[in-house]
């Protein structure tokens, strides 16, 4: 199994450096304008109701915007490794409180049980050690706490993990290329960190052994995968 992006890991870190004024657009030309409905039903799915959730490779904020709208009592920290995403997450109202951390996947600074919440959206896939990333999660969050990940998914069945390749290589540029010009080039090599993601069902078999209930959910022609992975109670 490959365990994250590896030495890619700073090539793609370079290209989101240089997306980060146009992230949000960029989601929504490749994901058809789905992406905050991916996100708010994600959030909605396992969130847990009151408490602090971290949202981690937040980018512009998107997963914490919809966890604030689900429940405005939830106290947010966003996590990312690019100060230039975090300066657009602190620009925006509606994270208006929230605190900002300059950080990695893999070293969260963060006590042991701190959290009730860990967020993901279309970023764990960006870790350079997957494995690490998700053993993290499990140790910042507290008994009873709740990860919540959304992100591509690589299909187990081939058929179908042919045709999620061909979008990424052949629809993708294409979209790109009519809605964003060469400001969204960068956005391509979002297939080089799928060529390096397992399958789903090895994405979903690194939590079970850290968590107490894990419940996937595969949508888009399994190209989209959601796990909701909840901590054991005390």
């Amino acid at each position: 199994m490959s365990s994250g992006l590896g030495e890619d890991w700073n090539r793609i870190l370079d290209d989101l450096r240089v997306l980060a004024p146009i992230y949000g657009r960029g989601n929504d030309v490749l994901s058809f304008g789905r992406s905050a409905k991916l996100r708010r039903a994600a959030v909605a799915s396992g969130l847990p109701p009151s408490g602090v959730f971290a949202d981690v490779g937040c980018g512009p904020g998107s997963m914490a915007i919809e966890a604030r709208r689900l429940n405005p009592s939830l106290e947010a920290v966003l996590v990312d490794p690019l100060p230039e995403m975090l300066a657009y997450a602190t620009a925006n109202e509606e994270l208006t409180g929230a605190n900002m951390v300059q950080a990695v996947y893999e070293y969260l600074p963060f006590r042991d049980r701190a959290l009730d919440g860990y967020l993901a959206g279309f970023t764990l896939r960006d870790a350079r050690d997957r494995v690490a990333a998700v053993r993290e999660a499990s140790r910042v969050l507290r008994p009873g706490g709740q990860a919540v990940v959304l992100d591509l998914g690589r299909p187990d069945s081939g058929y179908k993990r042919v045709l999620v390749a061909a979008y990424w290589r052949v629809v993708v540029p294409v979209l790109l290329f009519l809605f964003m010009g060469s400001e969204g080039a960068p956005f391509r090599d979002i297939y080089l960190t799928l060529r390096r993601l397992p399958c789903n069902a090895e994405v979903i078999s690194i939590f079970t052994p850290l968590f107490a209930q894990v419940t996937p959910r595969k949508l888009m022609l399994d190209g989209v995968l959601v796990i909701v992975a909840g901590k054991a109670e005390a």
